[in-house]
């Protein structure tokens, strides 16, 4: 899997950018080749959606992102599905746990409102936009458009004013409420950013850095977690997850092997068959589901 918030990085001639303090703010034109894609990013990110649709899945649910919407997506692994010959466009701002954290704790105390609780929040918030939105993203594209590039002190300043708006709406309180369990903890744990992510083919040095950690440190604390290897406890997850798919859904038997995290059919039904005795289409038969049409499950590396 490739990293987008490094994919946008590194091509600054291809999509327009500013970055500092490893917050990046990028026009992001969806290169996407295939109508699914598999992708993941070690930041959390703001993106406006400037044209264009698109549809995220993550941890079994789904989220559509449409001209005019804000989202804020937490930091991990997801499939994104666009439709080919209409383009997706948005602003994307990705930012690091560090940066967000010195922003929730500068502006607590400019809350208006009640206390706010921190309670469990979804891997994506969706927010309300107002004129300051608006205005944030056109002043992003201007900038984009002159000649001479601003200061990097004028363009966090706007961000900052951008990111206030979003604090003091009280129609954000779930975004309000993740910052302010993100500002209380040095960093997010292992098992948290395994439990969100089992389900993609991540490497373990992928993990580690969601989890804001070094390798060592992410395989040291792995086994203080659990009694086997990350590779054996990985496999068993994505088995059970495709067999919850398996029973309860009629997707084709390619699609569950790639939503639940294996690089191809074959290695899916391999392990499946070690397993379980018998391949993952004979265990549907088993519990009387009909299979979804065959079908070709074609998705890219590149989003």
């Amino acid at each position: 899997m490739t990293n987008v918030y490094e994919f946008l990085k590194y091509q600054p001639e291809t999509y327009r950018q500013f970055v500092f303090k490893d917050l990046l703010i990028a026009r992001y034109d969806c290169p996407q080749t295939a109508q699914r894609a598999e992708i993941f990013t070690h930041h959390s990110y703001l993106t406006f959606v400037i044209s264009g649709n698109k549809w995220i899945h993550r941890q079994g649910k789904t989220w559509l992102f449409s001209e005019g919407s804000l989202e804020f997506v937490k930091k991990g692994a997801f499939i994104q599905e666009v439709y080919l010959d209409k383009g997706f466009r948005s602003l994307a701002c990705y930012i690091p746990d560090g940066y967000l954290q010195q922003l929730i704790r500068h502006f607590r105390q400019f809350y208006q409102g009640k206390f706010i609780v921190n309670q469990p929040t979804e891997p994506i918030i969706q927010l309300a936009t107002n004129e300051t939105t608006l205005a944030f993203v056109q002043t992003i594209l201007d900038f984009f458009e002159q000649e001479v590039t601003p200061a990097e002190g004028v363009v966090e300043e706007r961000f900052q004013e951008f990111f206030y708006s979003l604090l003091i709406n009280p129609t954000n309180l779930a975004f309000v409420g993740y910052l302010n369990s993100l500002a209380d903890r040095p960093r997010a744990s292992v098992y948290d950013v395994l439990e969100a992510n089992y389900m993609h083919p991540l490497s373990l040095i992928d993990y580690a850095r969601m989890a804001n950690c070094s390798l060592a440190t992410f395989k040291r604390e792995f086994r203080k977690l659990f009694t086997t290897t990350p590779a054996h406890w990985l496999i068993q997850k994505r088995l059970d997850f495709a067999l919850v798919l398996l029973k309860t859904t009629d997707k084709s038997i390619g699609d569950i092997g790639f939503e639940s995290g294996f690089e191809n059919n074959a290695h899916f039904s391999r392990v499946f068959k070690e397993r379980f005795g018998e391949s993952p289409l004979q265990y549907r038969r088993q519990y009387g589901l009909r299979p979804a049409p065959m079908a070709v499950s074609v998705y890219s590396s590149v989003y």
